[in-house]
């Protein structure tokens, strides 16, 4: 598992696994963690939080 962290500068170095797949994302001194490898992972999440939501409400 990567440790990212928190600098004092307010960047983040190390790495954080994604939200979907858990592969290690460098973080590369970034302002903002990136929380998915990429973008189609992103989309994934979003549409299993979305037909969640609406089989929740059904």
């Amino acid at each position: 598992m990567g440790r990212g962290r928190l600098e004092k500068d307010g960047t983040y170095h190390g790495d954080l696994p994604c939200r979907w797949c858990e592969a290690l994302i460098d973080q590369g001194g970034r302002r903002r963690p990136r929380r998915y490898c990429g973008g189609r992972h992103r989309t994934k999440a979003y549409a299993t939080w979305v037909f969640g939501i609406v089989a929740i409400f059904s």
